[in-house]
């Protein structure tokens, strides 16, 4: 049955820009959560389609079973799911689908029982794009609980144990034109920026850095636009520039550098679109012990901890102090042209989740 549904979700061709497509999906999945009695709700925050599902009449279940439906571009055939072996290709297998065919699997066995269960189910379909309006709004509207499962991080049975915060900045500079042929009757912002780049970047550990898990803050130049015209002195030059941190070097350090840099340079503008702080979890947190105390029982797999380098809508939850479960099956591939999931590992993973919550859920 997993096979089936997530080969169903992965056809939706979910780019978290395509609304039509993202629309479709959700309210197949909600239909498919009504048929099991589930109370589902609609949200469109701007132009973002997200559902909540719940056994309960509450905003605060014992547990959420979270996930994003958004997924990163990708060729047509990417959308086609195949087979190989126990490998079920396709974009949105590993990232993060699997996860949603569980949850639509789990709640079409426990349809006789699931007045017992006190949990909740939360789709988003921004999450690719930073999330601010699918979890971060659904948060703020009063969706809450005890502890989240959200298996957007922690691959191969690792949980993540802590994840990199992320800034996001667009510089920009200015200049003044001229032909360009006489650069010295000009300013050109092209270079000002190049200049501002090579500065800050002095402040980021250079590769290789021979720190383990590469653990400190990155800086990578994401885009760069800048003038009109080969001989033209440029007036207007923009970068993204993408920063990853980790707990322990922290936002205003890297606020701090940056203005240090600014100061050598002039007609330099920064501003800040998107931030989220880093995230972290007690490894001895009971919820994560609950999960590894099944996963070893059912199938004798011990679980052990990972740290991240990207992000996850997690971040919001552990924000409100809400503990947050990530932790995968064995795949890989995300965000590429190879992205799958193994189907004999996820049929483990799924009889662990199952169990999981029927006892962390138990009204």
């Amino acid at each position: 049955m997993l096979k089936q549904l997530l080969s169903k979700l992965i056809s939706f061709e979910t780019v978290s820009d395509n609304l039509k497509e993202n629309k479709k999906s959700i309210f197949w999945i909600g239909n498919f959560l009504k048929k099991a009695s589930l109370q589902v709700k609609y949200f469109q925050f701007s132009k973002y389609f997200s559902l909540v599902a719940l056994t309960k009449k509450t905003k605060t279940p014992i547990l959420w079973l979270a996930a994003h439906q958004d997924v990163v571009p990708a060729s047509k055939k990417l959308f086609k799911p195949k087979i190989e072996k126990d490998k079920l290709f396709g974009r949105g297998a590993f990232d993060m689908k699997f996860a949603i065919a569980c949850y639509l699997r789990l709640v079409q066995e426990l349809k006789n029982e699931l007045e017992k269960y006190n949990f909740g189910i939360m789709i988003t379909s921004d999450e690719e794009i930073g999330g601010f309006f699918g979890t971060k709004k659904l948060i703020e509207k009063g969706y809450k609980g005890q502890v989240v499962f959200l298996p957007d991080g922690g691959k191969d049975w690792k949980f993540e144990k802590e994840a990199k915060g992320v800034l996001h900045l667009r510089v920009e500079a200015f200049g003044k034109t001229a032909h360009g042929s006489r650069p010295w009757e000009g300013e050109g912002a092209n270079e000002k920026l190049i200049n501002f780049l090579h500065e800050f970047q002095k402040f980021f550990p250079k590769e290789p850095c021979n720190i383990k898990n590469h653990w400190h803050p990155t800086l990578n130049i994401g885009k760069i636009d800048g003038g009109k015209a080969t001989n033209q002195v440029s007036d207007f030059a923009q970068t993204f520039l993408d920063i990853r941190f980790p707990k322990n070097f922290g936002y205003k350090k890297i606020l701090t550098n940056l203005h240090r840099s600014l100061k050598k340079f002039k007609k330099i503008k920064v501003k800040q679109i998107v931030f989220a702080k880093p995230y972290s979890i007690d490894p001895k947190n009971k919820f994560l012990k609950i999960f590894s105390q099944i996963a070893y029982s059912k199938f004798k797999i011990k679980t052990a901890f990972d740290v991240s380098h990207g992000s996850s809508d997690g971040r919001f939850f552990a924000e409100k102090n809400i503990p947050v479960i990530l932790i995968k099956p064995k795949g890989g591939g995300h965000h590429s042209e190879n992205e799958y999931v193994n189907l004999r590992d996820l049929e483990k993973y799924y009889i662990v989740l199952k169990e999981f919550v029927k006892r962390v859920s138990l009204a």
